[in-house]
């Protein structure tokens, strides 16, 4: 008798009912698949944010590029653009520094700063209103050459002030930019959390304007790429340009030696995150055109060959007779970077210093 006869007669029983899985089997397959996920959840998660991190890498990259080409049409040989504001405020009373108003977008953080009163995005500091609108800064014109107009006067077009604010400028936009970092500096930024540094500053990455002045107060000067030719930065494979905003307080997290920088309070948890998973590690671009990721942390304890260097020295200076002498920390470096220019001398900005000892932050950390 052939098998398939038999199998019709009884004689097999291997044949499986017609039913299909049962409960237990399905369940048993939920449950595999379950554990399945959890365990690939944080390879997955892993390799998002690499790939934001590679992404955020190339926009750097594509902005030292660009401002390398600005140092070379621009009469001093500055490499990162200078606002044509910067020399039209008072000296003693700057509206910004430069941090954010070289590129970018229009910023609806500081909603205050045109008229004194809060709430109204068009307001903001880094916006059109106040003279910061995407037309204005000087990157844009190679970034986004051809890109960008006057959007005549504000206060009468709040509609072209508004798109100004809504633009997707993808090159300055770090895809991993959610918002401040936890602690308590920068609280115009640290007030609105889950808004991006994008939006709020109108771009998510800050030039290294890295100042020193007298204690007490006195005229600032840069001790960083800011107003410096490029020529005349000593090691510009290490030198800073620019980095990730939220990163750009972390060297000053840890107090340190010096009266006039005392180390930023950023609360409990004692960390600045990054926006690509790992703490205290944020992404830069160099002088010499490459941009990576770096571990950017200082601590009291570590001397020049580890993190930082904190430099004592009697200074003159010409243009601030009442302040003959001064302590300064002038050295900010760690392993592969600084934010120094030294040996190259210091350059006089002309802009003012309350005596606050921040001289770099824009009045962005209150004691």
């Amino acid at each position: 008798m052939s098998p398939t006869r038999r199998a019709r007669s009884g004689g097999l029983r291997w044949r499986r009912p017609r039913g299909g899985f049962t409960l237990t089997e399905l369940m048993a397959v939920g449950g595999c698949l379950v554990c399945l996920a959890a365990l690939l959840q944080p390879s997955l998660e892993a390799t998002h944010d690499q790939a934001k991190q590679s992404h955020c890498l190339e926009r750097l990259r594509s902005i030292m590029a660009a401002s390398q080409t600005y140092a070379q049409n621009d009469p001093q040989d500055w490499a990162i653009p200078v606002h044509p504001l910067q020399f039209n405020q008072n000296p003693t009373n700057p509206s910004f520094i430069g941090a954010y108003e070289w590129g970018g977008k229009s910023g609806i953080g500081r909603d205050y700063w045109v008229t004194g009163a809060p709430g109204d995005p068009l307001n903001s500091k880094y916006g059109t209103r106040a003279g910061f609108g995407p037309a204005t800064r000087p990157l844009n014109d190679i970034l986004y050459p051809h890109g960008f107009r006057d959007t005549l006067n504000p206060v009468f077009n709040p509609a072209g002030a508004t798109l100004d604010t809504q633009l997707d400028l993808a090159v300055y936009r770090c895809p991993g930019d959610d918002g401040p970092p936890d602690g308590g500096h920068c609280p115009d930024w640290l007030n609105h959390p889950g808004q991006s540094s994008y939006d709020h500053f109108g771009t998510s990455y800050a030039a290294n304007i890295f100042m020193i002045s007298t204690q007490g107060g006195g005229y600032m000067r840069s001790n960083s790429p800011y107003l410096r030719p490029l020529a005349r930065v000593p090691n510009p494979a290490r030198t800073i340009f620019y980095e990730e905003n939220i990163g750009r307080w972390a060297w000053a997290a840890r107090e340190d030696w010096c009266d006039f920088l005392l180390g930023i309070d950023i609360g409990p948890t004692r960390v600045i995150r990054g926006w690509h998973g790992k703490d205290w590690c944020y992404n830069q671009a160099f002088g010499d055109g490459h941009a990576r990721m770096n571990r950017i942390y200082i601590d009291r304890t570590e001397d020049a060959e580890g993190y930082a260097w904190h430099y004592l020295s009697e200074v003159v200076f010409p243009d601030d007779s009442n302040q003959q002498q001064s302590m300064r920390c002038v050295i900010i470096r760690g392993p592969g970077w600084q934010k120094d220019t030294l040996p190259a001398e210091d350059i006089n900005t002309g802009l003012w210093s309350c005596g606050e000892g921040r001289a770099s932050y824009e009045d962005c950390v209150h004691e």
